[in-house]
């Protein structure tokens, strides 16, 4: 007996087969195109592992991102991502707006420094990811324009590999959350978008920054707030020793600041605050004796220029000018170690003193300031001109009375 099948089945049979297979298939292509894009940075090569197609939620996880610097350290990348997650995100798509979401899972992004000892090559030891455009890689990966990023567990960390003893420092439980960076929420506040993050840094210390800011400039207006504290000095000896050849026995750091920065004019200042100071351990530095002398001499300094009530030293630097060229200011900096040291000790907290609004009304000032200038400019050409008419008309009338 001959079963009849309906054409419409034996169509839709076919639709959902090749529905299937190229579900089946899709990683695999994606997985080339991300390989193929990390193989385009200039200077790098990478690769993942593996890709996660989530279409219901409109989404691909990749997975096992690592890109290492060509000719640079084999075995540290520069990137190193178990889990990227990038999808729509629905919650600005409830709003009108067509944006993506990028999430970082336990990245970890590596910096070295040095100057060529190692490879005999100069500069191939050092991985800072400069003179390379990294917005592209990422516009490649996400088509959609960005609006919220979020990085979980994150780590950054540096590292000399030149130097004696070698440096290793970092931040752990790197946590970054950046909302609306697209206005999606279509705010008209000059500084639409949020950033928030916060990490734990070799020797206890704990980061906490906030900021707004307007991200679609050119060069991005701002306000910053951070404040890093309580870093036990001793955990960064390798540090220290490496590049000033002092170590610390004992002593917290502290640092502060304010930064506002609007139409590339920048106003904020930085405080760092050390605590508790020892520098000098005679019974264990007395076997070197060079070097005992060098640390006596910066010990006597900070004991010297230390306020004795709060056991602190400290100063502000300020800083102002346009981002490429900012001012920091010398003597204001030294005045304040002695105003920390005799005068008042600094708070141990940022000064709550710089002000985006105020940075707006300094550039209005600026601004009205140079309009006046070219107006009088203007005056003093016109006055030029007309006594020139002036002139000319004295000479005709001379000549014709000649």
């Amino acid at each position: 007996m001959r079963v009849k099948i309906n054409k419409k089945w034996i169509i839709l049979a076919s639709i959902l087969v090749l529905v299937i297979v190229a579900r089946l298939m899709l990683p695999y292509f994606v997985t080339r195109y991300v390989n193929k894009v990390l193989a385009d940075i200039d200077g790098y090569e990478g690769s993942i592992s593996d890709v996660d197609i989530h279409l219901l939620r409109g989404a691909y996880v990749i997975h096992d991102l690592r890109l290492f610097k060509i000719n640079g350290h084999e075995k540290v990348p520069f990137i190193d991502v178990p889990a990227i997650d990038l999808s729509v995100e629905w919650q600005a798509l409830f709003k009108g707006s067509i944006v993506g979401e990028i999430i970082f899972e336990r990245p970890k992004l590596n910096f070295i420094g040095g100057d060529g000892k190692e490879t005999k090559k100069p500069g191939n030891d050092t991985q800072t990811g400069k003179d390379v455009d990294w917005t592209k890689p990422i516009k490649e990966l996400m088509p959609l324009q960005i609006n919220r990023l979020e990085i979980n567990h994150g780590t950054v960390a540096f590292y000399d590999f030149t130097t004696k003893p070698k440096v290793d420092v970092r931040l752990d439980s790197l946590y970054v959350l950046a909302t609306n960076l697209n206005n999606a929420d279509n705010e008209k506040e000059r500084l639409p978008s949020s950033v928030i993050a916060s990490a734990t840094s070799v020797g206890g210390g704990k980061l906490h920054l906030n900021m707004d800011i307007n991200v679609l400039k050119e060069t991005p207006d701002m306000d910053l707030n951070l404040k890093f504290e309580k870093i036990n000095m001793p955990a960064l000896n390798d540090f220290f020793k490496a590049y000033s050849k002092v170590d610390i026995e004992r002593g917290i750091f502290n640092l502060y600041t304010e930064l506002a920065i609007n139409n590339g004019k920048i106003t904020g200042y930085v405080k760092p605050v050390a605590q508790n100071i020892k520098v000098v351990d005679w019974e264990k530095d007395k076997k070197n004796p060079i070097n005992l002398i060098w640390q006596s001499i910066v010990g006597v300094v900070v004991e010297f220029f230390e306020n004795q009530e709060e056991n602190q030293f400290a100063t502000k630097v300020p800083l102002q000018g346009n981002l490429d060229n900012v001012e920091s200011g010398v003597w204001p900096t030294v005045w304040n170690v002695f105003r920390n040291a005799f005068v008042q000790a600094f708070e141990r907290n940022t000064d709550n003193t710089i002000k985006f609004s105020d940075s707006i009304a300094e550039v209005k000032k600026e601004k009205s300031a140079k309009e006046i200038r070219k107006e009088k400019r203007e005056q003093r050409r016109k006055e030029r001109e007309r006594k020139r008419e002036e002139r000319k008309e004295r000479k005709k009338e001379d000549q014709k009375g000649k």
